[in-house]
């Protein structure tokens, strides 16, 4: 989607963010066990190692990106406890984890501590699956047909996953949920209250294969419950593909890939796949219509800007009239607007603070803008000598911040 304006030789545009989220985070198991009433795993062709957390730190690195870790923990369990658990793992009252028992637990949750500010850590599930009498069925919180598993086993299922981060001593509280197996529902407020109780405030999933009991708010984006549910979309890579060359049609906010995707069949090779990816991001949101966004929250709300506030040209001002976007505490904040065109022109900004500028290449500017409190439009207009008066802003008693297109700021009124 193009949310932008033109005005004479300038173009203004709320781009779309883009964002990687990386699902299947977390298994020490490479093989696909799906054949034999285990998960769906990475289908790697080797068990995963520690090289494979530090490849995506250096994507991230790489992105200026805090890129989220869609993680399944059943295989991080030190005591076994999820044999207590319903429907938990594929072994149920047997479950035994003691292969998976090693000193490479120990060293990747210190490696996760250590790049917090690299990878976050998002809930994708404890088994991905849920088992009952032995038999694998799809998925761990909704069956195949939207329909919500029995709220005290997710609730169990929740628990259990915070346990697993405590048992690792893995220092995160996970804000977003990736629904295995892109099995959801929405429209009923049902899970997504249980999973704000769990702190969960950002949902990501394919629209079109979750149960509906209401249309969304909008095609890409809706919300209920305190919860933001953004478009993911259909992956571009399929799950089960090793170390695949970049791909991707830019047509939405989330870049969902697992694992596997960006892994080399040889774990000191890794690099060699993930920089490729890293090279085609930079290169494809260059220019004024998308953007790299910082991490989950800057995409969840640089999707609403996008998605839903409009660009305005009003007597040579330009207005982003910010008043459809919800009142909801994770979809108000900072945003982003590039203008490109007249680097040499100066502008005023009011009903906003400008907390970040960064000049481009190609006359390109990009603006991070703080909506005042309760807001509900951003005011853009070129610097006059002459002052504010002509505009109505003092009179209006509204505040502006002055700044030149090659990002040099003179001052506030």
């Amino acid at each position: 989607m193009v949310n932008r304006i033109q005005s004479g030789d300038i173009t203004v545009s709320l781009p779309m963010p883009v964002f990687l989220v990386i699902e299947d985070v977390g298994w020490w198991q490479g093989f696909d066990g799906s054949s034999c009433q285990e998960p769906y795993r990475n289908d790697l062709i080797r068990p995963h190692c520690l090289e494979d957390y530090q490849a995506l730190a250096h994507l991230a690195k790489r992105l200026s990106m805090r890129i989220v870790l869609g993680m399944v923990l059943c295989e991080w369990d030190r005591t076994d406890f999820l044999k207590d658990i319903p429907g938990a793992t594929w072994m149920g009252r047997s479950w035994n984890n003691q292969k998976n028992r090693c000193p490479s637990l120990d060293r990747a949750a210190d490696y996760l501590n250590a790049h917090d500010h690299l990878l976050e850590i998002a809930l994708h599930g404890v088994g991905h699956e849920f088992w009952h009498n032995g038999q694998m069925e799809r998925s761990e919180f909704h069956d195949r047909d939207g329909n919500m598993r029995p709220e005290n086993i997710i609730v169990r299922h929740l628990e259990a996953f915070g346990r697993l981060l405590d048992q690792n001593h893995i220092h995160a509280s996970p804000r977003l949920f990736i629904p295995p197996a892109l099995n959801h529902s929405f429209g009923n407020h049902s899970i997504q209250t249980l999973l704000r109780r769990f702190g969960i405030d950002y949902v990501t999933t394919k629209f079109s294969r979750a149960r509906q009991f209401k249309r969304p708010s909008h095609p890409k984006l809706t919300w209920e419950s305190g919860v933001v549910l953004l478009e993911r979309g259909s992956a571009p890579v399929a799950w089960n593909v090793m170390a695949s060359p970049p791909v991707w049609n830019d047509s939405q906010p989330i870049l969902p890939l697992h694992w596997g995707n960006l892994l080399d069949a040889q774990p000191e090779r890794n690099l060699e796949i993930v920089d490729p990816w890293a090279d085609m991001l930079i290169a494809r949101t260059s220019g004024p219509d998308r953007i790299l966004a910082e991490d989950a929250a800057d995409c969840w709300r640089q999707a609403a800007a996008c998605y839903l506030a409009e660009i305005k040209n009003e007597n040579n001002q330009i207005v982003i009239d910010l008043d459809q976007i919800p009142r909801i505490a994770s979809l108000r904040g900072v945003f982003s607007i590039k203008i490109q065109g007249r680097s040499h022109v100066s502008w005023c900004c009011a009903g906003a603070t400008i907390v970040e500028q960064k000049q481009e290449p190609e006359e390109l500017l990009t603006l991070k803008l703080l909506p005042d409190q309760g807001g509900k439009k951003v005011v853009l207009f070129p610097w006059k000598s002459k002052g504010l008066m002509g505009y109505g802003l003092k009179d209006a008693g509204e505040t502006a911040q002055i700044f030149i297109h090659n990002g040099h700021p003179l001052h506030g009124l």
